[in-house]
């Protein structure tokens, strides 16, 4: 599969975010910062510390919530927040909250709906009350997935050298900026994912995305 973003359609999306100034456009997936207390900013968020509530008021739009059931039983809790415009890109937002083991259980335990998902895992939609309650919970990782792909040239030129490069798949590698909580996963046949995560929690990130090739192999 052809990647999206290549020769004169990624000149044009360049050109569209200021290439003469990146920094004239906000909410770019590059414009990445740490704060005082360690925090990584991006989006107008601080993960590890802006609240899903916060985020609902900052980006207009309602998730949908999820506890994700690994296929090792395993529980995260999510909220979907589909296709966004942040900046001048579109792109899917996917915003993992932070939340204790017996929080989760609860959640998993009341779910109103049980889908299975492709990699073997299971979604389970949370209540009503549940998703209440969630509002509070700060942002732990928040998954950025773009409409286009970004070619490596792009991506050093945009976020930088001095990335940890890891190869996950055949056609997937990981890219690791540990001092700014953010970690990519680019796939040459399109679907690239980036992770935002507080400084503090990228090690849990990192060895999270290191697990994800055996944990979505079939059985």
């Amino acid at each position: 599969m052809k990647r999206f973003l290549a020769g004169c359609c990624a000149l044009l999306l360049l050109s569209a975010c200021g290439k003469s100034d990146p920094q004239a456009v906000d909410n770019l997936p590059w414009q990445v910062s740490k704060t005082a207390e360690g925090h990584t900013r991006v989006f107008q968020i601080e993960l590890g510390k802006t609240t899903l509530r916060q985020a609902i008021e900052l980006w207009h739009s309602f998730p949908e919530l999820a506890v994700m059931q690994a296929r090792n039983n395993s529980y995260s809790l999510e909220a979907y927040f589909g296709k966004q415009r942040l900046g001048v890109f579109e792109a899917k937002l996917v915003a993992e909250l932070a939340s204790d083991p017996a929080t989760l259980n609860k959640f998993a335990q009341e779910h109103i709906k049980r889908e299975p998902q492709a990699s073997g895992a299971w979604r389970l939609t949370i209540s009503e009350a549940n998703q209440k309650l969630a509002n509070d919970f700060p942002i732990k990782y928040l998954i950025y997935i773009p409409v286009v792909n970004y070619e490596p040239d792009i991506i050093l030129s945009r976020f930088g050298a001095g990335a940890e490069r890891v190869k996950l798949t055949e056609t997937v590698d990981a890219w690791f900026y540990a001092d700014r909580g953010l970690a990519m996963l680019i796939d040459a046949q399109g679907g690239d994912m980036f992770y935002y995560s507080s400084l503090s929690d990228f090690p849990q990130l990192k060895e999270k995305i290191l697990k994800l090739p055996a944990e979505q192999a079939h059985e």
